[in-house]
């Protein structure tokens, strides 16, 4: 893996304030093709930086910042490649096994899924083998009749691992 040296200085952002730039991207977004750096940068504010595999002969942007509580935020930018469609994802990790909870970096899933919604994205939930909601999945086809349709899977995770009640956003992204 290679990076290149570029200094930027990035917004320190909560865990709120990144998924609602995000989802400002993806409400703007008119197909896949709109997907760039500029546009990640002009919307969201964040400056991605390149990170190349040479061995896969592929190249990815990314930008990660630490949270609270041993949580962080990871947003990337993946260009086409022979393997992969256009595709942009932002995801919520956790370093620290002790503190699994999502409390005070939670992006609240339901809020999330209802504003796809009103952006005009189809919905289907994706339930697992014994009724678990695994995912959800939203939809919105290309304005230029081009095929890059924006296809997105929203993972949810309780707010307490392990108890009911409040679901947060654990991971969206574009799906190849």
């Amino acid at each position: 893996m290679t990076t290149p040296n570029t200094s930027t200085v990035n917004p320190t952002l909560s865990a709120v304030e990144i998924g609602e730039r995000f989802l400002k991207l993806l409400g703007g977004l008119d197909s896949r093709k709109d997907l760039t750096i500029d546009r990640v940068r002009e919307v969201t504010g964040i400056s991605l930086k390149k990170v190349s595999f040479p061995s896969e002969g592929l190249e990815s942007y990314i930008h990660g910042q630490a949270l609270s509580n041993g949580w962080s935020y990871l947003l990337e930018l993946t260009p086409e490649s022979r393997a992969l469609k256009q595709g942009i994802g932002l995801s919520f990790v956790n370093e620290d096994e002790g503190s699994s909870s999502l409390q005070g970096n939670c992006v609240d899933f339901e809020k999330y899924r209802d504003s796809l919604i009103e952006m005009g994205f189809l919905d289907s939930p994706v339930h697992g083998e014994i009724g678990q909601l695994q995912s959800w999945r939203f939809a919105k086809l290309a304005n230029d009749g081009s095929g890059n349709d924006i296809v997105i899977s929203l993972v949810p995770q309780n707010e307490a691992p392990g108890s009911p009640g409040r679901l947060c956003v654990k991971s969206i992204g574009t799906l190849n």
